[in-house]
């Protein structure tokens, strides 16, 4: 029910991306020899994560996330939202944009 009421936050476009996201991941993560999880034996962990839906893929970073926790990621802690975020303060330090007229 939890998971419903959190997908209601996004189109459905948006939630077949992150799914269509997710799986290209988890492939991509069940083949990498350089994980812990692979060196252990135990990549059918991510699997068996993304397969119950206990687990999304953020389509902004493509970091793993617990589907009830995605709506704070983005929010809060998405690397792409955070270095956006840098990326701003570097250009206007104090925030402010000056805009010329013609």
């Amino acid at each position: 029910q939890h998971q419903q009421q959190q997908q209601q936050h996004y189109s459905q476009e948006e939630s077949m991306e992150m799914t269509r996201r997710a799986m290209e991941i988890v492939e991509q993560l069940l083949n990498d020899k350089s994980t812990f999880l692979y060196a252990q034996g135990r990549q059918h962990l991510l699997q068996q994560a993304m397969e119950d839906g206990s687990s999304v893929v953020c389509t902004k970073c493509g970091d793993m996330i617990k589907a009830d926790r995605i709506e704070q990621h983005v929010e809060y802690w998405c690397r792409s939202v955070v270095a956006e975020e840098q990326n701003n303060k570097s250009c206007c330090p104090d925030g402010d944009v000056t805009m010329e007229n013609d």
